[in-house]
């Protein structure tokens, strides 16, 4: 008895060595097929939100114009620097969060205390794993997958205005064209420094309205500003990648089809001459 069933179970192992069947064959090209529908369908997606993001960049970059050159480098501090990673929340868009969640993670190993606030879940669940000990908030969903508003892009600039640290940096990635985006650090003061140089740093300037409150309102303007283009930039790259992803993803799937269709074809042929082999052979026997 156990002879037969090591015999049994070699024949099987032995069994499925070679070539796939024609059944197994037509299974993988229907669900290669269903595959290809669906990356068509997600590219066809991204191609109209696309437009929809570079309008909204456009608007958001004519609007924040003016008030860039404004935050300035803090020399020295006693207070923790602050990483902000600008990712995602959803994925399937190329390599938008693994260079932003890389350059984060290299500004924090060279970095021997610090906090982290991320934005978008990609960053999140990346950066949690190794670095969730000093993690101390983050933001998700901002826009629902809609061009961010100002009013939305001064909410996160509030929260973060709120934080202790002795500078922030911004790590986001920078649309440059469909298929290529920069991915940029941005230095940003806290609002305690910012409002005790900004005297010295605009003394050239005449200033107008509540002096108490005027430079905290000019940080958190200029704030809200940054991360209105800041992310409107992340959403218009997150839409570039996924859209030249899925064109590369149904090209390769449609390839694939092609190859696996020859391939099914070939065995059914084989079976098809095998079938006649046998059918002319057993004539051959009866005449003979």
């Amino acid at each position: 008895m156990m002879y037969g069933r090591i015999a049994r179970r070699v024949s099987r192992r032995t069994g499925t060595r070679g070539f796939a069947s024609e059944k197994e064959l037509r299974d993988r090209l229907g669900t290669i097929k269903n595959i290809s529908k669906v990356t068509k369908a997600m590219n066809m997606v991204a191609a109209a939100k696309l437009r929809k993001h570079q309008d909204a960049l456009a608007d958001a970059k004519a609007f924040t114009k003016g008030v860039d050159g404004i935050f300035f480098e803090v020399e020295e501090t006693e207070k923790d620097p602050l990483f902000i990673p600008v990712s995602t929340d959803k994925g399937l868009c190329g390599g938008v969060n693994t260079f932003v969640n890389r350059e984060a993670k290299a500004l924090m190993n060279s970095t021997e205390s610090f906090s982290l606030f991320t934005y978008g879940s990609k960053s999140k669940s990346n950066l949690g794993r190794a670095f969730g000990s000093t993690m101390i908030g983050g933001i998700l969903d901002c826009g629902a997958g809609n061009p961010v508003t100002f009013g939305e892009a001064a909410e996160v600039a509030a929260t973060v205005a709120e934080l202790e640290f002795g500078e922030a940096t911004l790590i986001h990635n920078e649309f440059v064209n469909v298929i290529s985006f920069n991915t940029e650090k941005s230095k940003i003061p806290s609002a305690e420094t910012f409002e005790a140089e900004a005297e010295s740093k605009f003394e050239t300037y005449e200033q107008e309205g509540d002096e108490a409150n005027l430079m905290k309102n000019l940080y958190e303007f200029t704030l809200a500003c940054k991360f209105f283009a800041v992310i409107n930039d992340a959403q218009t790259c997150e839409q570039s990648s996924r859209m030249t992803a899925m064109d590369n993803s149904s090209s390769n799937a449609d390839e694939m089809y092609d190859k696996l269709l020859l391939q099914a074809n070939r065995v059914r042929q084989a079976k098809i001459t095998k079938e006649l082999s046998e059918i002319v052979g057993g004539a051959s026997a009866v005449q003979g």
